[in-house]
This record gives structure tokens, C-alpha cells and sequence, in this order.
């Protein structure tokens, strides 16, 4: 132990505290000793690393000469009961990149050297959640210059590990923002088939109803270390997964601070995204872009924007990309929550009679663009050669591989889904034609109902845009656990409708 450091047995407490930098509890009396003042911060040194956490003090909870772990900091080091703890103070003064922070706030452009110094701290903890806040606040949602988002995306992946692949490394990353449009799920094992490897780290749902990594949650585990990623990769040649903690560990952090504040920022989403890209050597690469007036981008001129941003900023990586934007009328499949997007995706899989078409098509066209580019198959086949493999029962076959790789039980069916018992039928009170579906009013409904931390909760689509209706006709049945979120969502949904009928 080096000189004036100090040592604390750890008491895990049973509690998550589920924020961005690490929280233990003090006794006041150590505090009273070594000099620390409720709220400051102390370095944690363990497991050869050293990491900042935010102190907490206590006169009763925690006694003399231990210290306090939450549940959640304790997972995530592998703190045990009774483990000795070395600390230290933190030095004195305001950091770098609190100073760079200040600097941003006031509108001024950041250099690499500063971008780097945030970056780098939010990893290692040094900056509490207010800290990264207001960074969230004034670089994500203000003006950020495209050389400002291509430091921000260079110092995500250098503050992480990089994995690489013997052969053609290709992505597909939707950015959201419309309900359903499932497409991952089918897209890896398609174009993994063609010996292309596709690591696919996804994300968990912010405010929509499930994240592709919440969806694939139900037929495997979906988060594991970048060595096991790698294995699972080298052994099927792809994965869905939701990230490791060692690649891009910053991206991590600063989504728990965003989705605090329930925002979701065009200049994160774009360094997030390319970022894990870069560090598990994507060449090739397509971004999907739901258009929709009620998906993250309204209309074709702001998506055109978009496709310019992520063009540029994966040149200067050396990513060849391909931007695809889709002007959809309302969500593609017919489920939504977790549960209810992975039966569809297996609909398609296993070629089922009553499977979603759009969610079929949507997934084929994109696929067949990532076959082309990656030189798997020939310019104008990729279409026809992923529609194949799904028709053969190829892509079936490695989305077995796939989950029993990552834990699963691979030989699960759509039929095995298991769907919450408590459901109520939605019906129609005029006749017409189904003029809309509003995502955002979707998506809420769907959270009521307790997607997607309920598994089994959502909604499933009987009618859907452009179908003519009758009055009494079921226009789709929602899902949940208990009666009070199903009558909740009925009480909801009058003041914010999913459908418009004409």
C-alpha cells in the first residue's frame, strides 16, 4: 500500500444506485479522519486499476473502518464481503476536462487534447453525474462542429479496446426511433451465413418500447466481456449483443446520464454508433433511417442531413457507408415489446405463413445491400441471395448457432414465445380506413403496459396502415402483467391515440 493511502473492508450494501460514477458509503468518523467531505470524491484502487467514486457519509448504516459497495458497483468489480479496499484522495483542484466542459458550455470549440481529457475521466470516473450532464447538454443537444464529433468519436474508441476479425467485418445500425422495425434479428444470421463476420452490439430501449438488445434479451443473454464476444464471433461469425463494458466504455456511462434526462441527441447517436463500429473493425457498413412524422426523423430533408453526417464522419475511419432512408407509414411488423418483436423475427426465420412481409422485405433489401457491398455476392444478387437463404432455412440454421452461442436455447420456436396473461382487445368505435399510427403515443402505451422491462408486455398490431376497418374490428390487443397497467393504458390511449381513421 503506497504511503498515506488508506484501507476500508467492503460491505456490499443491497442496493443499485444505478448511476454513472461509483457511489460507496463512509463512516464519519473514517471521514472525520482522512479528511473528506460529504460529496467529494476518493480513488478506489483495485483489481491492478484505479477508479473514482463519489462518497456518501453515514453516522449508523456503515461502521468504523468499512466501506459501504452498492449492489451494482460491487457486480461490476467483483467486490466481496470483507475484501480489503485500498483508497486515496483526489488531488485538489479543478480537472481538464471540467475546465473543457466550462469551455464548451460557453459555445467555444473543443481540440482533440480537451475532448479526449472528458472522455477519458468519465471512463475513469473522475467526473461525477452533474459533470457529465452538462456535457450531455451543451455538446450533444448545442451546436457540435463535424471536427469536434470526429474527436468525440475518436476518443470514445481510444478510451476503449478494439477487437479484430481474420476476414470482411460489415454492420447494419438502425437509429431508431420507429416502433417494431425489428430487422437485426434476421439481417445477422443472413449475411453471418455467407461467412461475412458481423459483431452486432446493439442498444437497449431509451423511451421507445424495446431496444434490439432488450428484444434479443428473450432468446439469449446479450451482454458479455469482449474476449467472450470475440469467441462467440470466431465461432458463427456473428452475434447480437448489447456491448462489453471494455469496448467504447465511455458510451455506456453517458447513456445512463441521457437517459436520466430522457434525451437521445443526433450528435451522441452518431459518435456512439460509429465509434463501436471503428473499434471492432466495421469496413463496410449500412445505416437504416426510418422516416415518419412521428419517428426520431420527420421528414426526407432532415434524413438526407443525417446521411451527409454519418458519410463524412466514417470516411475519415475508413468505413465505406451506405445510407438507406425509408419514408414508412407506421411501425414494420406486427408486434412490439420485446416478447412480441422476437416472435416476428422467428415468424420470418422460419418462413411462417402468417409473418410480417414489411419486416420480411425491409430486412432482405438491407441485407442484400451488405452481401453487395462486402463482395459476398455479385452487384444486383444481394437481394435475391439473402431472400434465399431465408427460404432454404440457411439463416434459420446460424440464428440457432447464434443463440446457442450466447447461451440460449437454440432450438426455441415463434410458437414458445410466451406472451404476459393479462390482455385487452382494442377495438375499432367507426368504420374507415387506418389513416396513422403515432409511434411516440405507441410507444408510451407500450411502456405503460411495462415494455421493456416486462418481457412479455406490448402490443400486437390486427390491422395496420391502409386496412379498412369496421366498426367492433380489433385493431390490435395489448399485453401486461397486471390488470392496473392494462387499465392504465385504456385510460391513456384516450388522450393519446395510436391510430387515425379516416
Amino acid at each position: 500500500m503506497k504511503n498515506g493511502n488508506f484501507l476500508l473492508k467492503a460491505k456490499i450494501v443491497d442496493i443499485s444506485a444505478r448511476v454513472a460514477t461509483g457511489v460507496v458509503l463512509i463512516n464519519r468518523s473514517d471521514c472525520d479522519r482522512y479528511s473528506i467531505k460529504p460529496g467529494s470524491n476518493v480513488a478506489m484502487h483495485i483489481k491492478n486499476q484505479t477508479i473514482t467514486v463519489h462518497v456518501d457519509i453515514t453516522d449508523s448504516l456503515i461502521k468504523k473502518g468499512e466501506v459501504g459497495i452498492f449492489k451494482d458497483l460491487g457486480a461490476k468489480y467483483r467486490i466481496y464481503n470483507g475484501e480489503a479496499l485500498e483508497f486515496s484522495l483526489v488531488g485538489i483542484g479543478k480537472p481538464k476536462s471540467l475546465e473543457a466542459i466550462q469551455k464548451n458550455m460557453l459555445g467555444h470549440d473543443l481540440s482533440y487534447a480537451e475532448m479526449k481529457a472528458i472522455v477519458s475521466d468519465i471512463v475513469d470516473r473522475k467526473l461525477n453525474d452533474v459533470a457529465i450532464a452538462f456535457f450531455v447538454s451543451s455538446s450533444f443537444l448545442g451546436q457540435i462542429s463535424p471536427k469536434e464529433l470526429f474527436y468525440l468519436t475518436k476518443a470514445m474508441v481510444e478510451t476503449g479496446k478494439r477487437i479484430s476479425f481474420p476476414g470482411i467485418v460489415v454492420d447494419k445500425h438502425s437509429i431508431g426511433g420507429l416502433c417494431g422495425n425489428e430487422t437485426t434479428p434476421v439481417i445477422v444470421p443472413i449475411v453471418a451465413s455467407f461467412g461475412v463476420y458481423i459483431p452486432k452490439t446493439c442498444s437497449r430501449a431509451i423511451t421507445s418500447a424495446s431496444g434490439t438488445a432488450d428484444t434479443f434479451e428473450v432468446l439469449a443473454p446479450v451482454s458479455f466481456t469482449d474476449e467472450e464476444l470475440k469467441r462467440i464471433v470466431m465461432k458463427t461469425k456473428g452475434c447480437i449483443i448489447w456491448g462489453t463494458g471494455d469496448i467504447t466504455p465511455s458510451d455506456a456511462i453517458i447513456l445512463d446520464v441521457a437517459s436520466q434526462l430522457l434525451i437521445e441527441s443526433f450528435p451522441k447517436m452518431v459518435a456512439s454508433i460509429i465509434a463501436k463500429k471503428v473499434a471492432l473493425g466495421v469496413k463496410y457498413l449500412v445505416i437504416d433511417i426510418p422516416v415518419n412524422k412521428s419517428a426520431k426523423i420527420k421528414n426526407v430533408a432532415d434524413g438526407k442531413k443525417l446521411e451527409k453526417v454519418f458519410i463524412d464522419v466514417t470516411k475519415q475511419f475508413g468505413i465505406k457507408t451506405i445510407v438507406s432512408l425509408n419514408p414508412v407509414t407506421g411501425p414494420i411488423g406486427r408486434g412490439i415489446g420485446a416478447a412480441l418483436q422476437i416472435r416476428d423475427d422467428l415468424k420470418v426465420l422460419e418462413q411462417q405463413p402468417d409473418r410480417p412481409m414489411d419486416l420480411q422485405n425491409r430486412a432482405v433489401y438491407l441485407a442484400g445491400i451488405i452481401l453487395e457491398m462486402s463482395g459476398a455476392v455479385p452487384k444486383g444478387q444481394g437481394r435475391k441471395a439473402a431472400l434465399e437463404t431465408l427460404v432454404s432455412g440457411r439463416a434459420l440454421m446460424k440464428m440457432k448457432a447464434i443463440i446457442a452461442a450466447q447461451g440460449g436455447k437454440p432450438d426455441i420456436t415463434s410458437k414458445d414465445i410466451k406472451l404476459a396473461k393479462k390482455k385487452y382487445d382494442l377495438k375499432a368505435n367507426i368504420s374507415g380506413t387506418i389513416k396513422s399510427i403515432d409511434s411516440v403515443n405507441l410507444s408510451e402505451i407500450c411502456r405503460i403496459l411495462g415494455s421493456p422491462f416486462i418481457k412479455s408486455a406490448g402490443i400486437y398490431f390486427e390491422k395496420k396502415m391502409g386496412d379498412k376497418i369496421s366498426k367492433g374490428d380489433i385493431l390490435c390487443t395489448l399485453y401486461s402483467t397486471t390488470d392496473f397497467r392494462i387499465e392504465l393504458a385504456i385510460k391513456t390511449l384516450k388522450e393519446k391515440p395510436i391510430f387515425e381513421i379516416n
